[in-house]
């Protein structure tokens, strides 16, 4: 029963973005900035995030808004890309940006005890960097492939979409 309805919203909220009478443009920047905060984890502010950055881009409403109740569906995935995109890069640009000799630093001999949690908090640390710059990545990046995808589907696929939805041929 629930995946019907889900299927349902989807069907019903992809009519109204077809039929909305906003232009190309304006539906694709709704539906990319309404995406954007899916990238980071903002507990409950995303959606309204998600409209202050619609209003601000120029955007249509109905896209932003449809865009940003994906955000729940979207978040697993998204969380593992940033985590992983952003350890990649953060990754090539430590190796990149290495000299190649290391001066000789002496690390003080410091008892176990004291070490355990400092290295604890290097791990975490580098995940919240490595996270951090993966969100800010594929937030841009993704960004511009949504609008790019939506644009081009709304201008040359619009009308065949909507009679299809609509179940006429």
């Amino acid at each position: 029963m629930r995946k019907i309805r889900i299927g349902r919203y989807l069907k019903l909220n992809t009519i109204r973005l077809l039929r909305l009478r906003k232009g190309a443009h304006q539906v694709a920047v709704g539906f990319a900035v309404g995406l954007v905060p899916s990238w980071y984890p903002l507990l409950g502010i995303g959606p309204l995030l998600s409209l202050g950055l619609n209003r601000l881009f120029k955007g249509a409403l109905p896209a932003a808004i449809f865009a940003a109740s994906l955000d729940s569906f979207v978040w697993p995935l998204t969380f593992f890309m940033n985590y992983h995109t952003g350890h990649f890069l953060v990754t090539l640009w430590r190796s990149a940006s290495l000299p190649s000799r290391m001066p000789n630093v002496r690390i003080p001999d410091w008892p176990e005890d004291y070490m355990q949690p400092i290295h604890h908090a290097h791990r975490w640390r580098d995940a919240g960097i490595d996270f951090s710059v993966g969100a800010a990545v594929n937030s841009l990046v993704f960004g511009i492939i949504i609008y790019v995808v939506i644009k081009w589907v709304m201008l040359r696929y619009r009308e065949h979409l909507l009679r299809m939805l609509r179940g006429k041929k």
